[in-house]
């Protein structure tokens, strides 16, 4: 009887769970806990082990998974893409992070070259995680008073500038971060960054400005 009441719960939880990864883009990274309401523990793990099996869920990392997503044209399925899952695994931690290095200036398309480790800046202790594909994220920590205030994208646009630095801010990657950063989000930029370093600050008027410019001459 015991047995039977606990299978019942385990479909009933893996319906739920179903039903609401259905609702989600495909790409979404889940972690064990984005499931707890609608079980146990036990149950859940269960559940997705399940439909694991089923071929309905993929594991990304240990703890996270993906709902499958098959390109037809590639006829191979479509990879995680590391950033959404570094952002699930913090969320789940509760850190605050924002791209690194590298990973920060892909983010943006500040350039083409894949990081061979996605890193990030994190308040959370230093750690390495391996997606089950074989790539590595990694999260450094650092005290980020200076991007705690920031969204994302702000925090990812500091990073890159940081990374770049000064001479390196040239005319074409001016022209790259007004594609992604519209007049309005970097005046809302401006009014938080302006304890960050002065050249930064700087920097981010003469984007103002210059967005200014390209609205006068179209």
């Amino acid at each position: 009887m015991t047995r039977g009441v606990n299978l019942m719960k385990e479909i009933s939880t893996r319906e739920k769970i179903t039903n609401y990864i259905k609702r989600n883009p495909k790409s979404r990274i889940y972690s064990i806990s984005d499931f707890s309401r609608f079980g146990t523990y036990d149950s859940v793990r269960k559940a997705l082990s399940r439909l694991e099996i089923e071929g309905r869920l993929i594991r990304v990392s240990r703890g996270f998974y993906k709902s499958q997503e098959f390109n037809i044209l590639v006829n191979e399925e479509v990879a995680s893409d590391p950033d959404q899952f570094a952002r699930a695994y913090a969320e789940s931690y509760g850190w605050k992070i924002a791209p690194h290095k590298e990973t920060a200036l892909n983010m943006l398309g500040l350039s083409t070259q894949v990081p061979n480790v996605f890193q990030y800046v994190s308040d959370g202790p230093y750690r390495t995680v391996s997606l089950n594909d074989g790539r590595k994220i990694e999260f450094r920590h650092r005290t980020i008073r200076e991007i705690s205030k920031l969204s994302y994208k702000e925090a990812a646009l500091l990073e890159a500038l940081k990374t770049l630095g000064k001479e390196r801010i040239s005319p074409d990657v001016r022209s790259r971060i007004l594609r992604r950063f519209s007049k309005k989000e970097l005046e809302a930029l401006r009014k938080r960054v302006q304890k960050s370093r002065k050249w930064i600050y700087e920097e981010i008027c003469r984007l103002i400005e210059r967005s200014e410019n390209s609205v006068s001459h179209r």
